[in-house]
């Protein structure tokens, strides 16, 4: 999981694209039962709560790529910063995160279209003490598409940001 005061952005594409094969990966492998074994009792299914209705995460994501492609029009990470946990602030300041930013904002890669674009979640995980969720997937933009990586903690009853990595990568064929 990506540290609290830390912040990972690029555009890795390697990265990205080889975490996208593997999710994918994760998600194809089953087992098969054998159907002539004798029935084993099954433990009760237990009721758990979802990590987050899927609607409300599609808006946090939503939420971090605006201010992440407001970023890049302006040069200006104050916004992203300044809406993100006060121990991401204390170590990236504005000028850390353009520096972050670099690879992305010269692609000129729009975020806009993220907006309007439901993303791919490939991972959602919550920590134990239900304090920090992390958010893994991409938005299948054209022409290429936007992966991110985003840890954010509960303070009160907002999730803020914690670590980010956002990167492009080209669609890959099925």
């Amino acid at each position: 999981m990506v540290g609290h005061a830390a912040t990972r952005t690029g555009t890795g594409t390697a990265h990205a694209l080889s975490l996208a094969i593997a999710m994918a990966l994760a998600l194809v492998g089953a087992s098969a039962h054998a159907q002539d074994a004798p029935a084993e009792p099954q433990p009760e299914p237990r009721a758990e709560a979802p990590l987050v209705e899927p609607s409300y995460a599609t808006a946090l994501i939503r939420d971090v790529l605006a201010a992440v492609n407001h970023g890049n029009w302006t040069g200006n990470y104050t916004v992203l910063r300044d809406i993100a946990a006060p121990e991401f602030a204390l170590a990236n300041d504005p000028t850390r995160l353009a520096g972050l930013f670099t690879p992305l904002r010269e692609e000129r890669l729009d975020l806009l279209q993220a907006m309007v674009v439901d993303p791919v979640i490939l991972d959602s995980a919550l920590s134990d003490t239900g304090q920090e969720l992390r958010l893994t997937g991409f938005v299948p933009l054209q022409p290429r598409h936007v992966s991110f990586d985003l840890v954010l903690g509960l303070e009160g009853r907002r999730w803020l940001l914690l670590g980010i990595s956002v990167g492009a990568f080209d669609p890959i064929d099925p």
